[in-house]
C-alpha cells in the first residue's frame, strides 16, 4: 500500500530520483495477457507519485533462471550509469530468489551507489526502512543457506573422505585438483586482470567489454556480462581460502 504522506514528504525534500525501469514476463503468453502493460502502468504510477523520473523502461520476455539469457536485463544494468537506481514490481521480476537479489545488490548496485526499488516488497535500498527490510530478507536467506548446509554436510564429508572436492562448483579462477581447491592456470590470471581493473576504478560494464574483446570467456565458455564479472570479483572478495597454485 502506498503511503501518500510519505510521497508528499519525498517531493517536499526534493528526494526525486532518476530510475531505470525493468519489467519481465516468462512467456509470450503472459505478454499477450497484458502482464507487461500492468507492470508498466504500476512503475509509471509509482514514479509520478514520488516525483521520480523514469529515464528508460526495459521490457523482456525471458525466464529469471539465467541472466545470460536475459540480454535486456543486462542492458538495464548497463544503463544505471545514467540513473540513481533500478525499479521493478517485485523480486521475482529481477531474479529467481532472495539470495540472487542480495548478490545483485552487494556485488553490483551498492559498490556503484545505486538503489534497488521493488514495489511489492516495499523495498527501496536508498532509504533506512528499505535497508531494514533488506536486512530481514538477508537473515531469512542466511537461515535458508544454513539449513541447506546442514542437510548436505554429511554427504560432503563422505565425498571428501574419498578424496573428492566436496564444496560445489569452484568459482571462476579456481579448480579442484586431487580434492584441493587450487588456482586455475588459465582462469586465475584473468581474474587478477578483473581485480586490477576494478581497483583502477573501471566499471563492470567496461571490464566485461574488455574481456570479451580480448577473447576471454566465462567458466561455461560464454561471453562476459556485467552480472558475471560482478559474481567473479565478488566471489573472490568473499572467499577466505588461500588456494595452492596448480
Amino acid at each position: 500500500m502506498v503511503d501518500l504522506n510519505q510521497a508528499e514528504r519525498w517531493k517536499a525534500l526534493g528526494l526525486d530520483m532518476r530510475l531505470i525501469g525493468y519489467i519481465r514476463v516468462s512467456t509470450a503468453g503472459q505478454e499477450d495477457n497484458t502482464s507487461l502493460a500492468e507492470q508498466e502502468r504500476r512503475l509509471k504510477a509509482y514514479c509520478e507519485l514520488y516525483g521520480h523520473k523514469l529515464v528508460k523502461l526495459y521490457r523482456e520476455v525471458a525466464s529469471a533462471k539465467n541472466t545470460i539469457a536475459r540480454p535486456v536485463f543486462n542492458e538495464a544494468l548497463n544503463a544505471l550509469s545514467k540513473a540513481d537506481g533500478i525499479v521493478s514490481t517485485k523480486l521475482d521480476r529481477v531474479a529467481r530468489s532472495t539470495r540472487d537479489v542480495l548478490t545483485l545488490i552487494e556485488d553490483i548496485l551498492q559498490p556503484s551507489n545505486k538503489a534497488l526499488i521493488l514495489l511489492d516488497q516495499n523495498i527501496d535500498t536508498s532509504s533506512p526502512y528499505g535497508m531494514m527490510v533488506l536486512t530481514m530478507m538477508a537473515s531469512v536467506a542466511q537461515l535458508e543457506r544454513d539449513v541447506i548446509k546442514e542437510r548436505t554436510q554429511t554427504g560432503r564429508r563422505a565425498k571428501a573422505e574419498k578424496g573428492g572436492y566436496a564444496f560445489g562448483s569452484p568459482a571462476f579462477g579456481f579448480m579442484a585438483l586431487d580434492g584441493v581447491l587450487v588456482q586455475h592456470p588459465e582462469e586465475y590470471p584473468v581474474l587478477q586482470l578483473m581485480k586490477n581493473h576494478r581497483r583502477a576504478g573501471k566499471g563492470l560494464t567496461e571490464i566485461a567489454k574488455m574481456l570479451n574483446e580480448r577473447g576471454h570467456r566465462s567458466k561455461k565458455g560464454t561471453l562476459w556480462t556485467i552480472i558475471k564479472v560482478g559474481e567473479a570479483v565478488g566471489a573472490y572478495a568473499r572467499s577466505r581460502r588461500k588456494p595452492k597454485k596448480a
